[in-house]
């Protein structure tokens, strides 16, 4: 269990850091070696090395959507 925790507590922090930048324009999902991964866009359409990786789809689909609230919102991503 404590392993899983770093492993969320990192890619929120890599996600964060894409926010802050400006750069971050969405998140996205796809699948590599089986994971289903979550994926961060930049404004330019390129693509960032996987934030996260799930063995489960829906999993994948709400990390996703969160980083697309946050990146949306005036909120400071300290605040989830």
């Amino acid at each position: 269990m404590q392993t899983k925790l770093a492993e969320t507590q990192l890619w929120q922090r890599n996600l964060a850091s894409l926010i802050r930048s400006g750069l971050f324009q969405r998140a996205e999902t796809g699948v590599l070696h089986g994971l289903h991964t979550v994926i961060g866009v930049y404004g330019d359409g390129s693509h960032s090395a996987p934030l996260a990786k799930y063995a489960d789809a829906r999993r994948a689909s709400d990390a996703a959507n969160t980083a697309n609230n946050l990146a949306r919102t005036d909120l400071s991503v300290e605040a989830n």
